[in-house]
């Protein structure tokens, strides 16, 4: 089974496109090339800096599905405490997916049932495995078992170290999230590992060795 019929909705509820988060849009986008949406980006600067990778819009996610005539019941929300895992068979029932754009906090406070699925009765929600993933990972994980992938069948890890030399400082981070493999390596987007460790440098005051 290789299906994807519907539009993928990432729900924006940032601020701010720092980098980290940029490079997390733009792999979605050129992974699900053509069928994505940005809803709630409220900032024009952000809406300018995400026009080039698909169509972004201020509207709601709810707002947007009204517009498109996407009844809820045909919709399907990606939430981590949703009690039932995606199955293939699941994209067969709905017009849109909804992925929430959110930076993960750890542990998870549970911001995608708050802001997204308890604001859109009577859509499918559905988790992809009791860890919280990355956008990205989430998007990737999604595209997967679009083509037929069960979630048992894919090699899903929790935690990722990163280790880098960065001006010539020797940086080591711990990302507590789930990361999708592909021939024993995480995939990730382009640049992640050193965006993230300057993000954390110059931001979180991490310990140089």
């Amino acid at each position: 089974m290789r299906w994807w019929g519907a539009l993928l909705i990432v729900d924006n509820w940032e601020e701010r496109l720092s980098p980290w988060l940029l490079s997390e849009y733009r792999f979605v986008a050129d992974l699900f090339k053509g069928s994505v949406v940005f809803t709630n980006v409220v900032f024009e600067e952000m809406l300018q800096a995400l026009r080039p990778l698909a169509e972004a819009t201020p509207k709601s996610v709810r707002e947007f599905l009204v517009a498109n005539d996407i009844p809820l019941s045909k919709v399907l929300v990606l939430d981590p405490a949703a009690e039932e895992e995606l199955s293939p068979q699941d994209l067969g029932k709905v017009r849109a997916v909804v992925i929430g754009g959110i930076m993960g906090d750890h542990p998870p406070k549970g911001r995608t049932r708050e802001l997204i699925t308890s604001r859109l009765p009577g859509a499918l929600a559905r988790n992809l495995g009791r860890e919280q993933l990355t956008i990205a990972g989430a998007a990737y994980v999604l595209k997967k078992v679009s083509e037929g992938y069960a979630l048992k069948d894919l090699d899903l890890r929790f935690g990722l170290t990163i280790r880098l030399n960065i001006l010539n400082a020797d940086v080591e981070i711990f990302l507590p999230y789930a990361f999708p493999y592909e021939g024993g390596k995480p995939v990730l987007p382009e640049e992640y590992l050193k965006i993230v460790a300057m993000r954390s440098l110059y931001y979180e005051g991490v310990e140089l060795g």
